[in-house]
Parts: structure tokens; C-alpha cells; sequence
């Protein structure tokens, strides 16, 4: 039995040009945007962590050494791009001046005191803006450490389900990329 020869390829899209326009296609497209659920579990999985292990020690230069048990919920932030950038923020000045004069919502049914969880920021110059905007609007905010990953930003409390709603829409036309109701936060 004789195996025929292939002819050479005459296609004028030859099989690296494709594949040269395939990459450039993955190329343009870039990184899928964060997805906010995704991102919302994976918070509320790294709060679970926190709470399971809270204590942090120091290692033998003095630096804090996180559990453990954080690393898994702070590398699956950052992988999925859950952390808030400067870029996200950078139309942030613009709303808050655009949302002016700003009433806090007082309608809707009554729900337990509520803070949301705004998302986290990598520097402090990122706090320092959103506290300014997020205040001039009339919210109550405030910044903890979050380990391994930067500043977590909550504002609130919210006794009203409208209150709350309004603050959520607030936080994400702001930039934040999955805003929500926390449950285990005290402000």
C-alpha cells in the first residue's frame, strides 16, 4: 500500500498565520473583567479564614507571618483580580462631584445595621481618595489591614434595605469591582 504525498499547503492563510492571528485575536481581547460573584465568595471565604485563624506571629526578622490558612483565599483574590486598582477608581472624583447633592436613601424595610464591604486597595493614596469621596457623600468609612492583599474599605452602617441598595449601586459605579453586604463587621 502507497501513501499518496500531500501537496504543500496553498492556502493563503497558511497554518502560522492563523495561528499568528488566533493569538493576536487572545491578545486583543485581554484578561476577562473580574467576576463579581467569584469575587464576592472568595471574600467572604478569606473573611472565614480570617475569623478561623486570627492569629498572626512574626517571624524571625520581626515581619508578620499570615496563617496558613490565608494563602489559599489571598492568592484566589489576587488571581482573579478581585483587588481595586488606581485605573479602577480613576472616574471616583468625577462621581462624587457628578452625584452632588447626595441624600443617603431612608426607605425600604428595616434590616439589621449593615456596613459593605467596598472591596480592597492596594495603596494608601487609593484610601485616602475613596474616604474622601465616599465621606463627602455623607457615608461613615473606615480602612482595616488586610493581610497579603492591602486596605479592605467598608462604609456604612445601613439600617435600611433602600440605604443599602443605594450604597451598593454607589460602590460599583464607583469602580469597585464586587461590593457587598458584610455580615461578620463591625464598624
Amino acid at each position: 500500500m502507497e501513501i499518496a504525498a500531500v501537496p504543500p499547503c496553498r492556502n493563503p492563510l497558511a497554518p502560522a498565520a492563523v495561528l499568528a492571528l488566533l493569538l493576536a485575536a487572545g491578545c486583543a481581547a485581554g484578561p476577562a473583567p473580574p467576576d463579581p460573584a467569584e469575587c464576592a465568595a472568595l471574600f467572604r471565604r478569606y473573611d472565614a479564614a480570617v475569623r478561623l485563624y486570627p492569629v498572626t506571629h512574626f517571624d524571625d526578622r520581626g515581619g508578620m507571618v499570615p496563617p496558613a490558612a490565608l494563602s489559599r483565599p489571598t492568592v484566589a483574590l489576587r488571581a482573579n483580580g478581585c483587588l481595586t486598582s488606581p485605573e479602577d477608581l480613576d472616574g471616583l472624583p468625577a462621581l462624587a462631584a457628578r452625584l452632588q447633592p447626595f441624600a443617603i436613601e431612608a426607605g425600604g424595610p428595616a434590616i439589621p445595621p449593615t456596613p459593605v464591604h467596598l472591596g480592597i486597595v492596594t495603596g494608601i493614596a487609593d484610601e485616602a481618595l475613596v474616604t474622601r469621596a465616599f465621606r463627602g457623600l455623607g457615608y461613615r468609612s473606615r480602612g482595616i489591614g488586610a493581610e497579603g492583599l492591602g486596605r479592605r474599605i467598608y462604609i456604612g452602617v445601613f439600617t435600611t434595605q433602600g440605604a443599602l441598595d443605594q450604597a451598593l449601586a454607589v460602590a460599583r459605579e464607583a469602580g469597585f469591582i464586587a461590593p457587598f453586604a458584610a455580615t461578620h463587621t463591625r464598624f
